[in-house]
């Protein structure tokens, strides 16, 4: 009898700790993989493109050292892509190129691969 009421006692203790999890969250888990905070999933589609964007022209108005909206060739040497396809940026052949032919360039270049 003393058995059996050990028995019983030692279930009660183990469900009321179960119960006292508040997520219920799976005793294998480490602690630092129960529960965590929901991330935002990550970009795709066109928010995807416009953050590549966005970076790309933050890049180049880094490059940009005269802050005059267009890249030189020697300024487009700070922004390895332009200075690498520098020539087929400027179909213009002005020796500058601003954002806008940037784009036009990589919407060229995603239309070729088509």
């Amino acid at each position: 009898m003393k058995t059996m009421f050990l028995v019983l006692l030692m279930m009660g203790a183990s469900s009321l700790a179960a119960a006292q999890d508040p997520v219920g969250a799976d005793g294998q888990l480490p602690p630092a993989l129960r529960n965590r905070p929901a991330t935002p999933p990550p970009a795709a589609g066109e928010a995807l493109r416009a953050q590549a964007l966005a970076k790309l022209e933050a890049q180049f108005k880094t490059a940009d050292v005269d802050s005059n909206g267009s890249l030189t060739r020697e300024e487009a040497k700070r922004f390895g892509f332009v200075a690498r396809h520098f020539d087929e940026i400027d179909t213009a052949r002005r020796g500058g190129v601003s954002f806008d032919d940037v784009r036009a360039y990589l919407a060229r270049t995603k239309a070729e691969r088509r």
